[in-house]
């Protein structure tokens, strides 16, 4: 008995590291995702209505399928409300606008302020008390970032700075859903619902703001390779935000905003791919950095909770 009970405490100890990288892995096919559909003339809220759209749809099916129970009382719907707003829409959009002029690869190394702001936040609002290995992990996981970014220069033209700045926006929204995502999420919301939830407020505001603007954008007119791109990057959409609230349940918000520095390490991985930006030789180097933050988070939090105080994902 003892033997599988600590089976069991590693298993549960390694589960969230690894959905955290698998989240990483697949978030940070944004960047990338946006620089194609942007530069293929696709609006951003015409982008952001079918990603979410699609997504919804499909969570709405897993949902009928597995009969799981959607809230619709004024908690859930007041919780779909702010994730699906500024969580989404606005971040997303955001993202959408600025990638029609920043490098692809620039975006992933932006959305690393996320974890700092989150920790700020969180401590603001008494949520997250100041632990040194906590702090202590976040700031080594902005090194190895830094370690990336720093040797390779600035931006590739100063005129860019206002865009750049207007790109931390998506970040900083980010921090704060992740800390309204521990503190509102209602006690028995299922983690599927809950993104779908957030997903369809996120169709309907944006689909608004597409007519709004007169930038709706209608994928079935001619459907080609980037209306195919705009389809899977819906799937994707599905795994990310479920991923993201079970992450939330089982480890917080301080440690789901890690997920920032596995996006950037993955995002420059995506851009060498997708179009051809060579990485720098600190990549190693960053790289491990990068896991020692994750992983001194990681330990922070079992130790601060102990091993009968985890909790368990619920879908």
């Amino acid at each position: 008995m003892n033997e599988d009970a600590a089976r069991t405490r590693r298993a549960r100890r390694l589960l969230p590291i690894i959905l955290l990288f698998v989240l990483g892995g697949l978030w940070s096919l944004g960047p990338a995702t946006a620089k194609f559909v942007a530069a293929n003339g696709v609006p951003p809220f015409g982008m952001v209505f079918w990603q979410t759209f699609i997504a919804a749809n499909l969570l709405l099916a897993i949902c009928a399928v597995w009969k799981i129970p959607i809230g619709l009382d004024r908690r859930h719907l007041r919780y779909y409300a702010f994730m699906g707003f500024i969580s989404i829409t606005l971040p997303y959009s955001n993202m959408f606008f600025v990638m029609r002029d920043l490098p692809a690869g620039l975006m992933s190394v932006l959305i690393v302020t996320a974890p700092m702001i989150t920790y700020l936040v969180a401590l603001s609002v008494r949520i997250e008390r100041f632990r040194a290995l906590r702090a202590a992990g976040v700031a080594v996981g902005l090194a190895g970032v830094a370690v990336l970014v720093l040797p390779k220069g600035s931006l590739p033209s100063p005129e860019l700075i206002p865009i750049a700045l207007l790109a931390l926006a998506t970040p900083a929204m980010w921090a704060a859903s992740n800390v309204f995502a521990e503190i509102a999420r209602p006690e028995d919301g299922n983690s599927i619902p809950l993104a779908m939830g957030a997903l369809y407020v996120a169709a309907a505001t944006s689909l608004a703001m597409a007519l709004a603007s007169d930038t709706f954008y209608p994928i079935w007119d001619g459907f080609a390779v980037t209306d195919w791109v705009i389809v899977g990057y819906g799937i994707v959409t599905v795994a990310t935000y479920v991923l993201y609230y079970v992450v939330i349940s089982l480890a917080g918000a301080v440690y789901l905003a890690q997920v920032g520095y596995i996006v950037t390490i993955t995002g420059v991985g995506w851009g060498a791919l997708f179009f051809g930006e060579r990485p720098s030789v600190w990549l190693g180097l960053a790289v491990l950095l990068v896991f020692a933050g994750v992983a001194l988070v990681n330990y922070s939090r079992e130790a601060a909770r102990g091993p009968d105080t985890r909790k368990t994902p619920d879908a």
